[in-house]
């Protein structure tokens, strides 16, 4: 097995996540507002699926939604939770050590254009990778094949030139079956063990 390339990594549950350890990030602001979180949250997941696809925009779709549950009133709350983003510092060290070794990392992301627009400008990616692949731009998101055919077209690589990194399996699957190289791992993990995911694949981390 030769070293991959690029390093792709996930955002929400690798890269950041949301304070107090919530996996959903409008959770905080829906939990003691309605009756049936996980419901709402099921929901919302379905709704949002265009916009990650750029379709529509989250922000359009959203209002609607709130004034189903009958919580309308709460929409800032909720757009000022859904934007409440932590990095995470380990995981972040590993993505600068291996590109201060000439392995190229890139951000893999499910978003719509507006969270987008707020991780570029606030989370410190620019910085932190050489690049931005959201699924709103590509027009496909994961774990759709597409998501990752368009990633690679645009970095001109093979598949086993590439390996993802995402805390869900899902998307893990969908990458290995398009070709990549890719590896499950969460910030609720231990950092030692993502460093044993890159070292496998012959990374100099």
């Amino acid at each position: 097995m030769s070293a991959p390339q690029v390093v792709l990594w996930d955002a929400d549950g690798v890269l950041q996540r949301v304070p107090g350890g919530g996996e959903e990030s409008m959770r905080p602001a829906l939990e003691g507002r309605v009756e049936d979180v996980d419901g709402c949250l099921a929901r919302a997941v379905r709704e949002e699926r265009p916009a990650l696809r750029g379709e529509v925009r989250w922000l359009d779709v959203l209002p609607g939604l709130l004034e189903e549950w009958g919580i309308a009133d709460s929409y800032d709350e909720v757009l000022r939770v859904w934007l409440t983003i932590e990095p995470v510092p380990e995981a972040r060290a590993l993505v600068t050590a291996l590109r201060g070794r000439g392995v190229p990392g890139y951000l893999a992301s499910n978003q719509d254009r507006h969270r987008a627009a707020h991780m570029h400008a606030e989370l410190g990616y620019p910085a932190l990778l050489d690049g931005e692949f959201y699924s709103c731009d590509l027009g496909a998101a994961k774990p759709e094949t597409g998501y990752f055919t368009a990633i690679l077209d645009r970095l001109s690589l093979a598949p086993a030139q590439v390996l993802l990194v995402d805390d869900n399996p899902g998307n893990v699957e969908a990458a290995r079956s398009a070709g990549l190289a890719a590896e499950c791992w969460s910030y609720r993990e231990n950092p030692a063990v993502l460093r044993g995911h890159l070292l496998r694949h012959e990374l100099p981390v």
